[in-house]
């Protein structure tokens, strides 16, 4: 008779215990051995289907919920303030992070800015939304109701359709930019230069914050 019985302390040691024909055995193990010997013997697969343009991570949770992160692919959107429009209205590099539920409801959005960069990195900077509606990244979207998603394909229009909703007040402070405008005074400040500016005059570096912390935010 064989008999296998593995203890894991709470410094996640991992003692093994065999015992065959009464003869006991003991050894330990690394938590990562004993992880990879349990990955190996269940057959796992996930499968995202067709993912958005821009998207940078993807995940999924046991109860089937996911988690999407994507860079919006655009310099430019239309954005209101109150009864003020600005069509074509430049941007920083936004990326937007997504919760889903498995019945495709959009359960809560994030918003950030990354830097100026070509290549995306887990250690690149992130900076404070100078805006209105979000708190460090989470994003309120206020009475607006967020459209169910029903392949994660569908994402791709999102963000456009988030941007296009109302700014207001909410959330909005000026420490929030280099040059502490109020929030009228910025979109007017902006709306006729171009997305590095942003760079240069405007935004403010969140201390020791990079996107890998935004893509695992909770």
């Amino acid at each position: 008779m064989s008999e296998l019985v593995i203890r894991i302390g709470e410094d996640e040691k991992v003692m093994v215990e065999e015992t065959e024909n009464g003869v006991k055995q003991v050894k330990f193990i690394l938590m990562e051995d004993l992880m990879r010997c349990i990955s190996r013997s269940v057959e796992l697969k996930i499968s995202s289907g067709l993912l958005p343009n821009g998207c940078i991570s993807y995940s999924e949770n046991a109860s089937g919920g996911k988690y999407v992160a994507m860079l919006y692919q655009g310099e430019k959107a239309d954005i209101s303030y109150y009864q003020t429009e600005y069509p074509d209205f430049p941007l920083p590099r936004l990326v937007f992070g997504f919760h889903i539920a498995e019945n495709g409801r959009i359960c809560s959005v994030k918003l950030g800015i990354v830097e100026n960069s070509a290549l995306l990195k887990p250690s690149t900077q992130m900076y404070r939304y100078p805006f209105s509606n979000v708190s460090r990244f989470s994003l309120c979207t206020g009475n607006n109701a967020m459209p169910r998603c029903k392949s994660l394909h569908a994402l791709a229009s999102i963000p456009r359709f988030i941007l296009l909703m109302p700014n207001n007040n909410d959330y909005f402070r000026p420490e929030n930019n280099q040059k502490h405008m109020e929030l009228r005074q910025l979109f007017e400040h902006l709306k006729d230069k171009t997305p590095e500016y942003y760079y240069s005059d405007i935004l403010v570096p969140m201390e020791g914050v990079t996107l890998k912390d935004f893509i695992e935010w909770k």
